[in-house]
């Protein structure tokens, strides 16, 4: 309850504040002496009732899990039968190991899920690299035998033209040694030309075989 009560005379309209002690009594204006009854105080309004706190809101149940979302989980994972076997998700033929990275069937990637060229080729034997080698060690003496030659024919081709008779009857002034009818040269610097070709020819093809085509060329087995 308040402690004053707000008065106003209706005479001269002046506002007081008076005790509320004073409730129901009369009281004399200050201002124009006029007598006053002073009201009773007003009845403050009931508050509102606080509101009842509502109860949670139950959680709802987790839906089951639909069938074609369990089976789009995993969808690029390896394919598994009713035994629990490993297979791969692009040939279906099982892993072997089971955690390998490659099928060695069709060279599919499980970690970059793309395929690699893959091909089932045969051993290499020894047999295998003899024939590879084999026209590159002929072409290796040929280039001995050559060489050989070049050095023969340089050093015996005067001395074979005189056993086979290719001199005159006049004799060299200097030498004292009979003219040949064609000189040896004639033939010598030909054939050293002719065999310098064959020997680059013959050593290129075998340094080729034995540098960069060492290991023979695999061969593919035939599809089943």
């Amino acid at each position: 309850m308040a402690d004053t009560i707000p008065v106003t005379c209706p005479e001269c309209e002046k506002k007081m504040q008076v005790p509320a002690a004073v409730a129901g009594k009369k009281i004399r204006c200050k201002g124009c002496e006029t007598v006053i009854t002073v009201p009773a105080p007003k009845a403050a309004k009931p508050g509102k009732p606080a509101k009842a706190a509502e109860p949670p809101k139950p959680t709802p149940e987790p839906k089951p899990a639909d069938d074609d979302e369990e089976e789009n989980a995993n969808p690029y994972g390896s394919i598994k039968d009713d035994l629990d076997v490993p297979r791969c998700p692009f040939c279906a033929k099982e892993l072997d190991p089971p955690d390998t990275l490659i099928c060695l069937n069709c060279g599919y990637d499980l970690v970059q899920r793309r395929r690699h060229e893959s091909k089932r080729v045969h051993a290499l034997t020894k047999g295998d690299y003899f024939k590879h080698h084999l026209p590159a060690i002929a072409c290796t003496l040929l280039v001995i035998t050559f060489i050989t030659l070049i050095v023969l024919s340089i050093l015996y081709m005067p001395q074979l033209f005189t056993e086979i008779g290719l001199q005159d009857e006049t004799e060299n002034a200097i030498t004292k040694k009979k003219e040949f009818i064609a000189p040896p040269g004639a033939c010598t610097l030909p054939f050293v030309v002719m065999s310098l070709f064959i020997i680059w020819r013959a050593g290129n093809f075998a340094f080729k075989r034995f540098v960069y085509q060492w290991k023979p060329i695999e061969k593919k087995k035939a599809d089943k």
